[in-house]
């Protein structure tokens, strides 16, 4: 509360405005400043030439009351504590007062008493929480809307980029364009980069809305962290640069974490790594910290070293704040909005953790943060033998097989990194993201008389792991071929995989002349193709003995393929208002070999389903005269065996996706490799 309290006396005697004013005036702490007027009109003038804490208004004045004068100043938004003062107690007129927004009332023969001191306080007092609570909900409602706006923002961006990043695919596809190739790759690229911006910017408002949850879950460290190196090398080395994982110690085999969050940590880390550095190495380091953790349990580091530009001493306490980047690392043009080091340090917190900088300019940085990974005083430890494969010169291979390739892993981006490599040889490729989907798809492809050929089969995955799935596919007499893969970093699991009935091993990352090895084996090798085949590699293990007899079907079964091929068609139902982003769906799915059709609102989505047999539906969320989750029920009562795919600029809602039995969704930018392993699945 100020020290100088301005308060307005409404009062039209004379003798009752000095009896008030010569007391507050012997008031040392707080003084007051009084300015005295006799009726409302006056009150009204006074408010507009002057800010006052207090108004102190005597009931009778005149031909006017105070409920008058209450309700004038009321009608002018005046918001201002008024305590009614009057000759006389009247409970009546006190509850009358009070209703129409007094803040209290007090008989002038108390004037000279504490209660009138006390009075004006706690008015003053009411009136600041008041305001503080009105503020509060001011900020809540901009936050809200801010919110609104963001999501709002995301759907609208990702809308384009979805024709931006699409269309550039299919143009970097068309052996035509190689002539401009440079030029779409740029595109691409700055693309990808707008993407990139745009998730960060929704992952920092939702961290500042302190809305993103964490859901933890058991996680196998050696897979973990294989897959990070897998996700990453090939950025290091088109670079240049040597990227490896070296664990100096025992860790445990499981941790308790949110992959997804830790690995966006990981990834974000090392992308900076390899961005900053132009020659040398980047270098992930994990090991067991004891102590750190606020039960002084012990916590699992990870270090993120590169021998790059550095930064300056002066600067490392900035980095780590929303949208603040080094002026010298602007200036090498190296671009992006200043949050990704952010939302690392709110993600790493979240896990119960800090993340810290040490740097040399000129020479290198080195990122650190810890987490807590659960309860791990009883897991094994082993030794994770991570570090990345030497480059081997062997020649390229030309192998052009026909066949069906099943595809297990629970992390999208390697599934469709395997497809991209299986489909490079001309195979078909289907997904699955864990054992029980894996275990469905092939029986069911078995049933339908088109069993696949191979399955590659990610071992450490929820729900139903590698060796589970494999041992429910031999329970089901399914014989196709089963190649484990794996981290393999534990001394004697190759030969323990195979001992429990894998085909073969293939270690990860996955080496694309390993991988051809294990196609030309199981699949059938076109005729008419040149093929330079070299030794399988230590990564590789098989247990067939024939080479070549008895692997290669014969015609009859390659007229079952051929069926395949036809039969996999899928009659997909685009349901898109943005002509842009439909037409391109509709092209993608077409040149995967799928019949695809296009509605452009929800009226003209039931009209075509009237009239049209579809499978599936893409529909997006914001339609002209319907929400997404409105029409998705309307579609089912018109073709209830219609698989619905939630298209959308904005993460969907979860709980809202589960009353409507949707269990698929998209986010846009919709890629060629979204739809490729949507439909694959």
């Amino acid at each position: 509360m100020s020290d100088l309290i301005r308060v307005l006396l409404i009062e039209d005697d004379e003798d009752d405005y000095f009896l008030t004013a010569d007391y507050l005036s012997q008031c040392e702490e707080p003084r007051f400043d009084i300015t005295w007027v006799t009726n409302s009109s006056e009150a009204v003038a006074a408010f507009r030439c002057k800010i006052f804490d207090i108004c102190l208004l005597d009931y009778i004045l005149g031909s006017e009351n105070a409920l008058d004068v209450l309700s004038v100043i009321k009608s002018k938004g005046i918001n201002i504590p008024v305590v009614i003062l009057t000759g006389q107690t009247d409970t009546k007129v006190d509850e009358m007062v009070m209703r129409a927004g007094a803040a209290d009332y007090l008989n002038k023969s108390e004037i000279e008493t504490p209660r009138f001191m006390r009075t004006m306080r706690y008015a003053m007092v009411r009136r600041e929480i008041e305001n503080e609570r009105v503020e509060r909900h001011k900020v809540e409602q901009q936050n809200k809307a801010k919110d609104k706006f963001l999501a709002h923002l995301g759907h609208e961006l990702r809308t384009p980029l979805t024709s931006i990043l699409g269309y550039t695919e299919l143009l970097l596809d068309d052996a035509g364009n190689e002539r401009i190739d440079p030029e779409l790759s740029i595109i691409h690229t700055n693309g990808k980069h707008l993407l990139s911006l745009l998730n960060d910017l929704l992952d920092m408002s939702r961290i500042m809305a302190n809305k993103l949850e964490l859901s933890p879950k058991d996680v196998d460290l050696a897979g973990f962290m294989t897959d990070v190196h897998s996700l990453m090398n090939l950025t290091a080395k088109d670079k240049g640069l040597q990227l490896s994982i070296d664990c100096p110690e025992p860790v445990p085999e499981v941790i308790r974490a949110d992959p997804t969050r830790l690995r966006q940590v990981l990834i974000n880390l090392i992308s900076n790594a390899v961005k900053f550095t132009d020659s040398g190495k980047v270098e992930i380091l994990v090991d067991v910290v004891p102590g750190l953790g606020k039960n002084k349990d012990e916590m699992l580091r990870f270090q993120v070293s590169d021998s790059g530009v550095g930064m300056p001493p002066d600067k490392l306490d900035d980095i780590f704040h929303p949208f603040e980047q080094i002026e010298d690392v602007m200036r090498a043009n190296h671009g992006g909005a200043g949050l990704g080091l952010a939302i690392c340090r709110e993600l790493v917190s979240k896990m119960q953790g800090e993340i810290s900088v040490s740097s040399t300019f000129g020479k290198g940085s080195t990122f650190s943060f810890y987490i807590h990974p659960g309860d791990i005083s009883k897991q094994p430890r082993e030794l994770l033998n991570l570090s990345s494969p030497a480059i081997r010169n062997t020649p390229e291979m030309n192998l052009h097989v026909s066949g069906r390739v099943l595809i297990v892993d629970d992390l999208r981006e390697l599934r469709r990194l395997t497809g991209h490599l299986v489909s490079q040889c001309h195979a078909q490729v289907a997904y699955a993201e864990n054992g029980v989907k894996a275990l469905e798809a092939a029986l069911i492809a078995e049933q339908e008389g088109q069993p696949f050929h191979l399955v590659l089969m990610d071992i450490h995955m929820p729900v139903m792991n590698g060796i589970d799935a494999l041992k429910a596919l031999r329970k089901h007499n399914c014989q196709t071929a089963v190649v484990a893969i794996t981290a393999a970093s534990r001394k004697g699991l190759r030969q323990s995989l195979l001992d429990e009935g894998f085909d073969g091993v293939l270690g990860k990352p996955i080496e694309k002349n390993a991988l051809m090895e294990v196609l030309d084996q199981y699949l059938i090798r076109s005729s008419g193709v040149e093929t330079s085949l070299t030794p399988a590699p230590p990564n590789f293990q098989s247990t067939s003995k024939s080479e070549s007899e008895g692997l290669k079907p014969s015609s009859p079964h390659e007229t079952v393929i051929e069926n395949t091929v036809k039969d996999s068609v899928k009659r997909i139902l685009v349901i898109e208002d943005d002509s842009d982003a439909a037409e391109l769906m509709q092209l993608l799915l077409t040149h995967q070999g799928h019949s695809a059709d296009i509605a452009q609102s929800g009226e003209e989505a039931m009209e075509k389903l009237e009239h049209g047999d579809f499978q599936h539906a893409l529909l997006d969320l914001t339609l002209p005269d319907y929400h997404g989750l409105e029409l998705a029920p309307k579609l089912r009562e018109l073709c209830p065996e219609l698989e619905i795919i939630i298209v959308s600029g904005r993460e969907p809602n979860a709980e809202q996706l589960s009353e409507n039995n949707i269990e698929k969704a998209l986010l846009k930018p919709v890629s060629k490799s979204d739809l490729l392993a949507l439909f694959s699945e």
